[in-house]
């Protein structure tokens, strides 16, 4: 591989845009593509990072240009149908979360990259972000983690009216931000699900709105989710208990350990993992090496997916 990373990125909405501003600080790294079916995205896209190559459609994308890199932005419910052709010619591609609507698809999207060699990573961010991560190193180094909490909330009426998303979509708004959080937990615990008591239902809206999960790890580690959609604000944050010590993370943008009988104060995440993410990702594809944890690769989406399924199948 050459020095420099060529990379394309699909999908030039803001979570796209994002990647394009983290990717263009990279000093090994070349932007040389993007793809949006939309014009204006593409052409708003390209004049902001300076990319002359712009395509409509995936496929003129992959059978255009020398990749050795893609990132897959497109909307929460064609991620997988996006990532997938790029996989199947042997691209390296971090897609973001969710990686399909469903278990099935997760699964084609890993069983293809392990018959063309690609790699595959999902972008559950959480997993790199530095108040998690710093928050898991304390509580770790005293001992096994002993319990979780996870939560992530927002407004289902707001997204109603907003339009934004197809109506199969809003019905599973679960898989598109709360997965955040679901992965999040699996990420900390460290270990495979062995039991999952759950209830979901549709309170004050014809989606699916309330959402309550216990999950049991096969190393005895305890999580508790809770992602609620009738309230009316965006709100994340975790718990992460263990020996005589606990961390409570807030927003995800501040945080405060309790041992010892103090307190002390976690701040400054800046990045929220995003960042520290791509660079893994990209580390990976130029020194050829696997994609493990803490990074979700595609094996590890397809465990995620099936804890998400699992709970949504607590519908009441």
């Amino acid at each position: 591989m050459a020095t420099s990373i060529r990379v394309a990125v699909i999908g030039c909405g803001g979570r796209g845009r994002g990647h394009l501003n983290i990717l263009s600080q990279f000093e090994d790294t070349t932007l040389v593509a993007i793809c949006d079916p939309v014009e204006a995205a593409r052409k708003a896209a390209g004049e902001t990072f300076n990319i002359a190559n712009r395509y409509e459609t995936i496929d003129a994308l992959l059978d255009t240009e020398d990749l050795d890199a893609i990132f897959v932005a497109t909307p929460a419910h064609l991620n997988g149908e996006a990532a997938l052709p790029c996989l199947a010619r042997g691209v390296n591609t971090l897609l973001e979360k969710p990686p399909g609507m469903s278990v099935a698809e997760t699964i084609n999207l890993r069983d293809t990259a392990k018959r063309t060699g690609a790699k595959g990573m999902v972008g559950w961010n959480r997993r790199f972000h530095p108040l998690i991560v710093e928050a898991k190193r304390r509580v770790t180094a005293r001992g096994p983690v002993t319990q979780l909490v996870g939560e992530f909330h927002k407004s289902i009426t707001r997204l109603s009216r907003s339009g934004k998303f197809p109506e199969h979509l809003m019905d599973n708004m679960f898989l598109e931000t709360p997965i955040h959080s679901l992965d999040a937990l699996r990420a900390i615990a460290e270990a495979d699900v062995k039991e999952v008591h759950s209830v979901v239902q549709r309170s004050i809206s014809v989606f699916k709105d309330v959402h309550a999960a216990l999950i049991l790890f096969d190393n005895g580690c305890v999580a508790q989710l809770i992602a609620n959609y009738t309230t009316d604000a965006r709100l994340e944050r975790y718990e992460i208990h263990g020996r005589d010590i606990s961390a409570y993370l807030e927003g995800v943008s501040r945080g405060t350990v309790f041992c010892d009988g103090a307190q002390h104060e976690l701040t400054g995440a800046g990045t929220g993992g995003t960042v520290e993410q791509a660079r893994y990702f990209l580390d990976c594809v130029k020194n050829d090496t696997p994609v493990l944890f803490p990074a979700a690769n595609l094996d590890e989406a397809v465990k995620t997916m099936q804890l998400a399924a699992d709970i949504l199948g607590g519908l009441r």
